[in-house]
């Protein structure tokens, strides 16, 4: 089998399980299996396949066809430029999620002119640190998860973008309570627990596959955001900022919520590329 042949029956196989993204998909996987750029699929459209690779190709691809996210298939997924190695144990990092990386950034660098310290509550891969300690070099790092395998991702994709974070177990901020934080940043799960009964369509398949502790919250997909901000409350010194992202219906329910932990907050909400409320930014 040829490349231009593998790519035609990946195609196929995928659309016929209502992949909806069933081209960009058989064409990622094959640059996984060879070992190259999109360009080289493209331009060596003719080159023969080995056997070993012709199989792991199709056998990824039929996995793919189960709705099996593509990043627990290569291992791998970008976010924000870098590519962070996932599992099982962990989000797949969200394209979504890199518009939280940019205000925190922009919040940084408007804000403050010498070295802050900021904590990623939920880190699961660690996607979030990481792509903020790579943009902003003076900054030290907390991150935190209450999944003790998900810290082992999120370590072994710091020490292979080579950045320095503390990594901390515990529920939400309970193991960093005690620190002066400046800016916390989360992507706590928003999905409301019944979604789980509702994962049928081609849209909502590979949630299966992902863990349930980092997608589901509750009745209606706040019950983490409501402990997160009691723990905000007390703490012995309250952060200047806080960026989370939430579902796009949430908003209004979040700013009560808020509001009932901290009376004085001030909050602006952020909408995404699509125009949905997507973060909200939290001043103490």
């Amino acid at each position: 089998m040829i490349i231009k042949e593998a790519l035609i029956q990946a195609r196929e196989i995928l659309k016929t399980a209502k992949v909806t993204s069933a081209n960009l998909d058989a064409e990622v996987i094959l640059m996984q299996t060879l070992k190259k750029s999109k360009e080289f699929i493209y331009t060596h459209s003719e080159k023969k396949l080995t056997s070993n690779q012709e199989r792991l190709f199709l056998k990824q691809i039929n996995t793919r066809a189960k709705h099996v996210p593509v990043a627990q298939i290569t291992g791998y997924k970008d976010f924000f430029g870098l590519s962070f190695k996932v599992t099982k144990d962990v989000l797949v990092p969200r394209p979504e999620t890199e518009l939280l990386v940019e205000k925190t950034i922009e919040l940084v660098k408007v804000n403050y002119k010498s070295a802050i310290t900021i904590a990623d509550i939920g880190t699961g891969s660690g996607a979030i640190a990481i792509s903020l300690a790579k943009k902003l070099p003076k900054a030290k790092l907390f991150a935190t998860d209450k999944s003790r395998k998900a810290l082992l991702i999120a370590k072994q994709n710091a020490r292979r973008h080579r950045i320095k974070i503390k990594f901390a177990q515990g529920n939400l901020l309970t193991s960093i309570k005690n620190e002066q934080i400046d800016i916390v940043v989360t992507n706590l799960p928003y999905l409301e627990t019944d979604l789980k009964n509702h994962l049928n369509s081609s849209e909502t398949q590979g949630l299966k596959f992902e863990p349930s502790l980092a997608l589901y919250s509750g009745v209606d997909g706040l019950d983490a955001y409501r402990k997160f901000f009691q723990q905000i409350k007390k703490m012995k010194r309250l952060p200047h900022f806080i960026i989370i992202e939430h579902g796009n219906k949430q908003a209004t329910k979040l700013r009560k919520i808020i509001k009932n932990a901290l009376a004085k907050a001030k909050t602006q909400v952020i909408r995404d590329l699509a125009s949905h409320p997507r973060l909200t930014i939290i001043s103490l």
